[in-house]
């Protein structure tokens, strides 16, 4: 199935039961729901296989962990892989969520549309809330707020940036990355950000340098990129108020075109599928 074929009706899976085409799911009503209080991962799929899902569950495991929550790894690979088989789609994006309750929540999702011209970012403050860095939780009304302020902008999507120091840290939903010269380069783990496993599989088609950076610096940049697991990548052709870029420009095309091969061809549980 091509990168961009439509799905039929999206499928959901809870605590281990597809639910019928057609019908709603019936959502169990726990802290999840009164408190966002849970954990998810963001995975997608390849001809109905989730790539490196491994790394993925290493991923939600510390998040459980770390928001004292208990997560049964044979299980919840067990049902990604048989949600995965059963998917509308062989290439879409799957959202597992695992609730306070215990409840096992998976979805098929649709992607965002391409955008052949590059994407807008709107620059937005935020501060990362200490006692939640590096886990994936589902309290999430943050980011989904900074990603609504980007919309009503006319950006695709946000920029989070340090309320206090302006420092470059991440998109509500992805990583940011951006070249100056022929380096890529990309935020601290240290600022708080997520640990993505995107931004590890970029550094296997072309060396990753981590800089601190603020955001008047991306003037000085000479292209930049959102990613993550489900997306890949987009260029990105502005930073509202900050930056223009080329999205056409050698670089960026050349490491973009690098990770949707190493994607598209490469072990799905990680390795190196095109030369540096």
């Amino acid at each position: 199935m091509g990168h961009n074929s439509p799905m039929n009706e999206p499928r959901v899976m809870v605590d281990g039961q597809l639910v019928p085409e057609g019908q709603v799911p019936l959502i169990p009503l726990d802290d999840a729901i009164v408190r966002g209080d849970g954990v998810f991962e963001g995975l997608r799929l390849y001809g109905h296989r989730a790539r490196t899902l491994e790394a993925h569950l290493d991923r939600m495991e510390r998040s459980a962990d770390m928001v004292r929550l208990p997560f049964d790894r044979d299980l919840i690979r067990a049902e990604v892989e048989r949600f995965s088989a059963a998917t509308s789609a062989a290439e879409c994006g799957l959202r597992v969520m695992l609730t306070r309750g215990g409840h096992r929540i998976l979805r098929e999702e649709a992607f965002s549309p391409e955008a052949p011209d590059g994407w807008s970012v709107l620059p937005v403050p935020h501060r990362i809330t200490p006692l939640l860095v590096a886990s994936k939780t589902l309290s999430y009304a943050a980011n989904m707020q900074a990603a609504r302020l980007a919309a009503e902008a006319g950006a695709d999507t946000a920029l989070l940036v340090d309320a206090d120091s302006d420092a470059v840290l991440e998109c509500p939903v992805a990583s940011f990355v951006w070249i100056e010269g022929d380096d890529l380069v990309a935020p601290p783990l240290e600022t708080g950000i997520l640990d993505s496993i995107t931004r590890r599989l970029i550094a296997e088609v072309t060396p990753l340098h981590v800089r601190a950076r603020t955001l008047d610096d991306l003037a000085q940049a000479d292209g930049a990129l959102v990613i993550s697991t489900v997306l890949e990548s987009r260029v990105v052709r502005e930073v509202k108020g900050i930056a223009q870029y080329d999205p056409q420009g050698r670089r960026i095309t050349e490491i973009a075109g690098a990770l949707r091969e190493l994607c598209m061809t490469g072990d799905p549980d990680g390795g190196r599928a095109v030369p540096a």
